[in-house]
């Protein structure tokens, strides 16, 4: 439920809409935030306001209803398909689809949940746009987007367990999805990349419009990160539903490439202990070259290491500071039970993690 006053504070809130028969009319700047046009098929999830009052929430908007026959019949949690339609010289409106309509125009929606759900694993896209200097020289002229970006980013030679802590909690945060967030009545994330995504894509198709050339280009491009945030965003959800943890992110830095992330837990089975936590981390930089990191968590207090690394050099230095790395992880009271270093790529995973299909239906489009 999102209670009154915290509804109020979300960012970008729609103003109050009315229900007249099956047709929800929208000012043409509701139309204009929402990016609706006419014909479009749109779905939206039904939220409680408390007592009686619903409102729809639709592409991380909150549209509010008041109690009249029709929304009687709503109940907080349904999803409903819609259809803009004109309903003047400058004015949209959303109607409810009939449940036929809907089933068919639905269709297209959950295979594309579908096609992120089984996407294979992955962020290059999103790691190459994250490099230092790229996504830069794209948001020049753009002083809100640029301002953003920088809240987003880290700085390696700055980096410290506090800073670095903060910054894994708002990723993870983040990895989760807006909609959670906007569906327990908490404010999106100001450094979330997948609504700086959107604005930016958004920005360049206006400016771009009916042209082809480096701006269509680098459209498609942001589309491709943008699916793949969307796709571990997907994962992370159906996992939940399987009773499993696994969660991506990707921590961007002014002064170095990108660090790939991953917690991983598989389901506790009955009857024996909890599975360890994996984190798993794949790093590239000028200093050390690509590195890929497993770290197992089989209890409370024991660490096992497993690292590949692609320069001998590397390899060597991890070896020989092994003593050391033991010796902080104690000051934390963590055991480290085993340190593996293999000079060579990580092998690729096998698909150890398969989705089911149970907590399909998600509305990635908020």
């Amino acid at each position: 439920m999102i209670p009154p006053a915290d509804l109020a504070q979300l960012p970008g809130r729609s103003n109050p809409i009315y229900l007249e028969g099956r047709i929800l009319p929208l000012t043409v700047a509701q139309a204009r935030e929402l990016d609706l046009r006419n014909g479009q098929i749109v779905q939206a999830l039904v939220q409680s306001r408390g007592g009686d009052d619903l409102a729809l929430l639709l592409r991380g908007k909150s549209l509010l209803l008041p109690s009249t026959a029709q929304t009687a019949q709503l109940q907080a949690g349904q999803s409903v398909v819609l259809q803009v339609v004109q309903t003047g010289p400058n004015a949209l409106g959303l109607q409810a689809m009939q449940t036929q309509q809907a089933a068919s125009a639905a269709a297209p929606f959950f295979s594309r949940l579908g096609s992120l759900l089984f996407r294979p694993p992955g962020q290059d896209q999103l790691a190459n746009w994250m490099k230092p200097g790229v996504m830069e020289a794209l948001l020049k002229g753009r002083p809100d987007l640029s301002a953003q970006w920088r809240g987003m980013q880290l700085s390696l030679g700055q980096l410290d367990t506090q800073s670095l802590a903060q910054a894994i909690s708002r990723a993870v945060l983040s990895a989760l999805g807006p909609e959670s967030r906007l569906l327990r009545g908490l404010p999106a994330l100001a450094e979330d990349p997948k609504q700086l995504l959107r604005r930016l894509i958004q920005a360049l198709a206006r400016e771009d419009k009916g042209q082809e050339g480096a701006a269509a280009d680098s459209v498609q491009s942001l589309t491709q990160a943008l699916d793949e945030i969307e796709a571990a965003q997907v994962q992370t959800a159906q996992a939940q539903a399987q009773k499993e943890l696994m969660i991506n992110l990707m921590l961007p830095f002014v002064d170095a490439d990108p660090i790939e992330l991953q917690f991983r837990r598989a389901p506790r089975k009955e009857g024996e202990d909890p599975p360890p936590l994996i984190v798993n981390v794949h790093s590239r930089s000028q200093d050390l070259g690509e590195v890929w990191l497993k770290t197992q968590l089989p209890g409370l207090d024991r660490v096992e290491l497993t690292m590949w690394a692609l320069r001998e050099g590397v390899v060597h230095q991890a070896r020989a500071r092994s003593g050391e790395l033991a010796a902080q992880l104690s000051e934390a009271g963590l055991a480290l039970k085993s340190f593996q270093v293999i000079h060579g790529p990580r092998p690729q995973a096998g698909a150890d993690w398969v989705p089911s299909g149970r907590g399909l239906v998600i509305d990635v489009r908020a």
